[in-house]
């Protein structure tokens, strides 16, 4: 597995070293506004992301502690990725690529998202992070009570 080395200790760095390619903002993107959690639906996305190149992004998330993986309540041998906390924190740094890039690039985005952002921002981000809060939830839920 695949563990990121520090050139420093810089806040930026930080962020640099996990964000700076275009993988991991997909993925983001793809668990946040597209409710996408299993490595099919990522490998589906219209980006084309190769499987190696998945699981390489999939497991930095993982060490990072911004998902977490779990097993599919309907099927056991399926895994879910799942935002944790630390994931949905990232929620308004997320909507505000969504924004910025929907201004450039007016033809693409979820409308409805893209609508309740321009409305109020604020109300929109506090809605999708406890959207996937009870996303979470509920699998970890059904995942204690299938024992």
């Amino acid at each position: 597995m695949k563990t990121i080395e520090r050139r420093s200790t810089c806040p930026i760095n930080y962020s640099v070293e996990i964000f700076g390619d275009k993988w991991m903002l997909l993925l983001l993107r793809d668990l946040m506004f597209n409710g996408k959690n299993s490595f099919l639906e990522f490998r589906a996305s219209d980006e084309k992301i190769s499987s190696a190149v998945l699981t390489e992004k999939l497991n930095i998330l993982l060490n990072e502690g911004i998902v977490s993986k779990v097993t599919s309540p309907k099927n056991a041998s399926k895994f879910l990725y799942l935002l944790t906390e630390k994931g949905i924190e990232l929620v308004p740094f997320m909507v505000e690529f969504l924004n910025w890039g929907s201004r450039y690039n007016p033809d693409g985005g979820p409308k409805s998202l893209l609508e309740g952002i321009k409305k109020n921002k604020k109300k929109a981000i506090t809605e999708l992070q406890d959207k996937l809060r009870s996303q979470r939830h509920s699998y970890t839920e059904n995942r204690i009570n299938a024992f």
